[in-house]
């Protein structure tokens, strides 16, 4: 993934320093990639979160989902503390930001979707295979690029300032797996 001048990573590719985690899931760091699961012997969705928050920026990053699997991106996610149900979910409150999908199974939520806010104008890319999103939030405007291809572009957000997460689908029991590589941000 290219780099763009004065941007930095969000990650290490060794530890989840400067991350958060909240919920349930499981996150580990392996072979230079921060990985999620399912936790069997705690189930719900799992949140993985920036300790910083961010106003306008660009977010690059690679992400891998096992077949079946159903994950996400969180951007412009105010800090605050997290559950599995309702409101307490992230991108659920009133001055949340939005979830942007990672799920090739769901026709209301396609990956490139804003989580019940807006679908993609196309599906691009697939399951178990390297994909790159690049996530743009500049004022009320949000745009989201997978590969070369924008697939949303959405200009009404109300949270203009927030965190960067990353998500463990928890509905139903499953053995998925989501990666992520290469987590870069312009701010």
């Amino acid at each position: 993934m290219s780099q763009a001048a004065g941007s930095r990573s969000l990650f290490d590719g060794k530890t989840l320093r400067g991350w958060k985690h909240s919920g349930y899931g499981l996150w580990t760091v392996e072979d230079g990639t921060i990985t999620g699961r399912f936790d069997h012997a705690n189930p719900g969705p799992g949140y993985l979160f920036t300790t910083e928050e961010f106003l306008d920026f660009t977010l690059e990053l690679e992400f891998w989902i096992s077949k079946g699997g159903n994950s996400g991106v969180y951007v412009r996610q105010r800090l605050r503390e997290f559950g599995a149900r309702g409101d307490a979910r992230p991108a659920h409150g009133a001055d949340d930001g939005v979830e942007v999908q990672i799920d090739y199974n769901d026709p209301k939520n396609y990956t490139g979707a804003l989580y019940d806010v807006q679908k993609p104008s196309i599906v691009a890319g697939s399951e178990e295979r390297w994909n790159k999103y690049r996530i743009e939030g500049k004022g009320p405007r949000l745009r989201v690029w997978i590969g070369d291809q924008m697939v949303n572009d959405f200009g009404s957000m109300t949270s203009l300032k927030g965190a960067v997460g990353l998500q463990v689908h928890g509905g139903m029991p499953h053995d998925h797996v989501v990666r992520f590589r290469d987590l870069r941000i312009l701010a």
